[in-house]
């Protein structure tokens, strides 16, 4: 269990970049012409013990609330309503307007974007990518990285592939944009190349199931992103074994001092564990 949970805090981590890079890169070339100030928290826990979590919440520089929904089938008006209760608590919390944005798949045949109840109007601003074709873009961009003319504005409609129209299935497009990303001779830094993955493993989390999604992962795990979350798994297993010695020292009643010259650990980090004994 304690390895599973590890293992959610490290995807938590893949996904929170691709938010960012999403935020920062994605939304121009979505035509939203505002900008982000910051990420917020997507998950509402309400006092009757109801969990709802939206897909990304930005705070946008004007003081406004953008909240972000990826759907791969048709808006129903229970979609609606869902969304509408994220936006009426989130509303409250906050204090601040928010605007919804949906973006659709092209699987989406109708974008319903209003729900009239009551005297209540409820709208949303679908974002649908049905008219690109997914398949001709990525051919088009094979095409460009074979005679390394590929740049990297050419990459903002790569990452949303898997929400465009196409034969392809969305596992094909995330495999085939990892390897269009991975390679060596795009102007791409080591952290742009992992956030650009991120956006894609955000997407296979989203969209895939099963073998598909295992599929994506075992690639996605041989790449700079892979690495990252190996550096922090890491990372954090060491912390952890270091714990275990200076908790074993402290029930031997060692002095302070001598834990922290052994271990090259802070005061502060022993007086943390004292704590939780």
């Amino acid at each position: 269990m304690e390895k599973d949970y590890s293992r959610s805090q490290l995807e938590d981590k893949a996904l929170k970049s691709a938010t960012m890079y999403f935020g920062q890169e994605l939304l121009p070339y979505l035509n939203v012409g505002k900008k982000i100030r910051r990420m917020l928290p997507t998950e509402q826990i309400r006092l009757e013990a109801v969990r709802a979590s939206e897909d990304i919440l930005f705070e946008m520089e004007d003081g406004t609330l953008s909240h972000f929904e990826f759907e791969s089938v048709e808006i129903t008006e229970d979609d609606l309503r869902r969304f509408r209760s994220y936006d009426a608590y989130t509303g409250m919390y906050y204090k601040k307007p928010v605007t919804t944005y949906v973006l659709c798949s092209g699987k989406v045949s109708r974008i319903r974007n209003k729900l009239a109840e009551g005297m209540s109007i409820y709208r949303i601003i679908p974002l649908g990518l049905k008219q690109e074709d997914a398949d001709t873009l990525i051919a088009a961009l094979k095409a460009k990285a074979a005679v390394g003319t590929l740049t990297r504005e050419d990459l903002a409609p790569l990452l949303l592939t898997p929400l465009m129209s196409g034969n392809s299935s969305i596992k094909d497009r995330i495999l085939e944009a990892r390897e269009i990303i991975g390679e060596e001779h795009l102007p791409l830094t080591k952290e742009e190349r992992q956030r650009m993955e991120a956006v894609l493993y955000a997407f296979a989390c989203k969209f895939l199931k099963n073998a598909d999604l295992n599929e994506v992962k075992e690639e996605l795990s041989m790449t700079v992103l892979g690495e990252m979350i190996w550096n922090d798994g890491l990372e954090r297993g060491m912390e952890e074994n270091r714990r275990c010695i200076i908790l074993n020292m402290l029930k031997r009643n060692m002095r302070d001092e001598d834990i922290c010259a052994i271990t090259e650990c802070s005061q502060a980090f022993v007086d943390e564990i004292k704590r939780e004994i």
